[in-house]
């Protein structure tokens, strides 16, 4: 096959792959991930429920909570730091909108959800196709104008239909008991810096005096919805590394959290995570850490088992 028969061939099948592509995401919409799940379908089944405790949170915390069997007083509506401060705010506010007021409010999280102020390029597929509710929306052009655009978007176009090669969507895992972990377990390693873990410090060491828009608005928004609720409210910092704790601590963030006198704690000042219990992508942590980092929430934090 020459040249031009090759290209002509390539262009033709990947045209038709595309077209495939587009019926089904048109034709037989599915749950493209977790956010999709929890917003579409678990939520509007929860009406009129009563739980003591409510736990939002990030990827990190979501990985925690996902498979586990918590106590039938606890709901997990953990997410990703995509959705941001803004979307755990909306979460939150559907959930009291159509059930009993919970005594307690955990949001867990590292660092990161404190700076996205919905620049991502996941902004879209996890926030703006997401929270589409009128007074929502309303609420976001106000403060950031540029959200809910219609027009033609490259990067949203691929980055929304991207889960369309998927055949079934997303489906939560089987909730099973905790594993009891000794800390004698976890295999140390001696502590390095991959590329992501560096580039995470890098940027915290860049924005560390910045406070987003975003962020501060639907974090105060989350603590005067609880404070008008009488409900408990707690900022968990999440496991992360060393050197990333220790400029955190001297952010504006930080400063923020201590003088606002916010309920916080931060689990990394009841243990240091080695840089080996990270994944690659320098924010997760490995299966048998989570599982220790369960036993630490259980510890310190809340009664979850």
């Amino acid at each position: 096959m020459n040249a031009k028969k090759w290209l002509v061939s390539f262009l033709f099948f990947s045209t038709v792959l595309m077209i495939l592509i587009e019926l089904k995401y048109q034709l037989y919409p599915i749950d493209r991930h977790e956010v999709d799940y929890l917003v579409n379908k678990y939520m509007p089944s929860l009406t009129n429920k009563e739980y003591e405790t409510v736990i939002l949170g990030d990827s990190l915390a979501h990985n925690a909570f996902e498979s586990l069997l918590l106590k039938d007083n606890i709901l997990d509506i953990t997410s990703n730091q995509a959705i941001s401060m803004a979307g755990n705010y909306f979460l939150l506010k559907r959930y009291l909108e159509k059930n009993k007021v919970p005594k307690k409010v955990f949001l867990f999280s590292i660092p990161n959800l404190l700076y996205n102020n919905l620049t991502e390029i996941y902004t879209y597929n996890y926030f703006e196709t997401i929270f589409t509710n009128k007074d929502e929306k309303e609420q976001m052009v106000t403060i950031k104008p540029d959200l809910y655009k219609n027009g033609f978007d490259l990067n949203k176009y691929f980055e929304s239909r991207k889960h369309s090669i998927d055949i079934g969507g997303y489906t939560p895992k089987q909730r099973i008991r905790y594993t009891n972990i000794d800390e004698k377990t976890l295999e140390k390693l001696p502590n390095f810096m991959n590329e992501k873990i560096q580039a995470q410090i890098d940027s915290l060491e860049k924005n560390k005096n910045i406070m987003e828009s975003i962020p501060k608005i639907y974090l105060d928004k989350i603590l005067e919805l609880c404070k008008n609720k009488n409900i408990s409210f707690t900022f968990i910092i999440e496991p992360i590394p060393d050197e990333y704790n220790t400029i955190f601590k001297t952010s504006k963030w930080y400063r923020y959290l201590v003088e606002k006198n916010i309920n916080y704690v931060n689990i990394n000042d009841y243990y240091r995570f080695n840089t080996s219990f990270f994944k690659n992508d320098g924010i997760h942590i490995h299966g048998k850490v989570n599982q220790y980092y369960q036993n630490l929430i259980d510890t310190y934090i809340v009664d979850i088992y």
